[in-house]
C-alpha cells in the first residue's frame, strides 16, 4: 500500500526536474527601443552583441529584437550591447539577461560633427572620420526619399555644401548635372565620379535627335537626354557620401578629379521580414504658351519669295515670315497639340 504514493513521488520529480531543464534550454530575447535624446523613434540604428556575434536593425518605430540562443548564453549573464547609427554617438551599455524577455532602450545623443565614426575608404582600409585629410559629406536615405525626385542626381540638390545641381530642361526626364566647387576644366568634364557598391558608372548624357551613324555620336539637341544615374532607384540607397577634390578620389583615377559620388544600397539583414509599400502619382503640363505670330506669311519686308527662290536652303527670303499681310482666320495655330498634360505613376515595394 505504501509503494504506490512513492511511485507517485518519484514520477513527479522527475518531471519537475525534465521541466527545469526545458525552461533552462529556452532562448532569451533581447529587446528595446532606440529613441534620440527628444525621445524621438531612429529607424535603421544597428544594435550588437559583440560577444556573442547577434544583432539586430531597428524598425522604423526605433524597436529591435535580438533572438540570444541558450546555447550562446543563459540567464544571468551578463554581456556588452551597442547601439550605433550614423550622425549619431554609439552607446555601449551592460545588460544582464533574464529568462524570457530582456528589456533595454538606448538613448542615442546627436554627433553633428561626427566625430568617431569610421569611414571605410575605396582602398579597403578604415579610419576615423576626424583623421580624414579630406572633406566628406553625408546625404541620409531618409532625406532622398522625402524629395521625390526619381533622379538620384537631382534628390541630392540642396543637401551638401559646394554641390550644385543643374538640371538641362523643366521637361519631364529631362538630364541634371553636378559639379563640385564650381567648374574645374575648361574643355573636360566637370562631373565628379558616381561609384554604386564600390563600381564606377557612367552619369554622361548621349542624344539621339540628330545620330551620326558614321561616327557614332550625336550632338546634345533634339529629344530630351537623360543622365544615366537615372537609372539607380532612389528607394534602393542606403547612403551616399560625396567626396570633395582630387585628393579625396585619389584612389579612384583620374576620373574621379572632380569628386565622388559613393552610393550605397540596401542590402539584407538578419531579423523579421517586413514589407513597405510607397507611391507617388505627379502630372506635368506647360506653365505658358509662346504666341503664333500669324499676321504675316513667308518673306521679308513685306514681299513674298518669288517661284525658284527658295531652291536655296540658305536663302533669306525663305527662312522668315515678314511677308505680306494674311488674311484674319488663314493660319491654324497647331502649337499646342504638342503639349499635351503628362501623367506618371511610380510604385516601389522594398522589404
Amino acid at each position: 500500500m505504501r509503494l504506490i504514493p512513492f511511485r507517485v513521488a518519484v514520477s513527479i520529480g522527475v518531471l519537475a526536474l525534465a521541466a527545469g531543464r526545458v525552461a533552462a534550454q529556452e532562448p532569451i530575447t533581447l529587446a528595446g527601443k532606440v529613441t534620440t535624446e527628444s525621445g524621438v523613434p531612429i529607424g535603421y540604428a544597428e544594435v550588437v552583441i559583440p560577444s556573442l556575434g547577434l544583432g539586430a536593425t531597428t524598425r522604423d518605430d526605433g524597436r529591435y529584437a535580438i533572438l540570444i540562443p541558450s546555447a550562446r548564453a543563459a540567464a544571468g549573464q551578463t554581456i556588452t550591447v551597442t547601439a550605433r547609427r550614423l550622425g549619431y554617438k554609439p552607446m555601449t551599455v551592460q545588460v544582464t539577461l533574464a529568462a524570457g524577455v530582456a528589456e533595454k532602450d538606448f538613448s542615442l545623443a546627436p554627433n553633428p560633427l561626427q566625430l568617431g565614426e569610421i569611414v571605410v575608404t575605396g582602398a579597403g582600409t578604415s579610419a576615423e572620420a576626424e583623421k580624414l585629410g579630406n572633406v566628406r559629406n553625408n546625404v541620409p536615405a531618409e532625406a532622398i526619399q522625402r524629395s521625390n525626385e526619381a533622379n538620384i542626381v537631382q534628390a541630392i540638390a540642396g543637401k551638401a555644401p559646394n554641390v550644385e545641381v543643374t538640371s538641362s530642361g523643366g521637361e519631364p526626364g529631362a538630364s541634371s548635372y553636378m559639379r563640385i566647387r564650381g567648374a574645374r576644366t575648361l574643355t573636360g568634364n566637370s562631373q565628379p565620379l558616381f561609384v554604386v557598391d564600390g563600381v564606377p558608372i557612367d552619369n554622361s548624357s548621349t542624344s539621339t535627335g540628330s545620330w551620326d551613324p558614321q561616327d557614332g555620336s550625336g550632338p546634345a539637341d533634339g529629344t530630351t537626354q537623360q543622365n544615366r544615374a537615372v537609372d539607380i532607384n532612389p528607394n534602393d540607397i542606403e547612403s551616399v557620401e560625396i567626396l570633395k577634390g582630387a585628393a579625396a578620389g585619389a584612389i579612384y583615377g583620374a576620373r574621379a578629379a572632380q569628386g565622388v559620388i559613393l552610393i550605397t544600397t540596401k542590402s539584407g539583414r538578419a531579423g523579421p521580414t517586413r514589407f513597405s509599400l510607397r507611391s507617388t502619382a505627379s502630372t506635368d503640363k506647360p506653365s505658358r504658351y509662346y504666341p503664333l505670330q500669324t499676321g504675316f506669311g513667308q518673306g521679308t519686308d513685306g514681299v513674298a519669295p518669288a517661284p525658284g527662290d527658295c531652291d536655296d536652303p540658305s536663302a533669306g527670303i525663305c527662312r522668315r515670315s515678314w511677308g505680306p499681310a494674311l488674311a484674319a482666320g488663314s493660319v491654324f495655330d497647331h502649337s499646342h497639340e504638342g503639349y499635351a498634360s503628362g501623367f506618371a505613376t511610380d510604385n516601389a515595394l522594398t522589404r
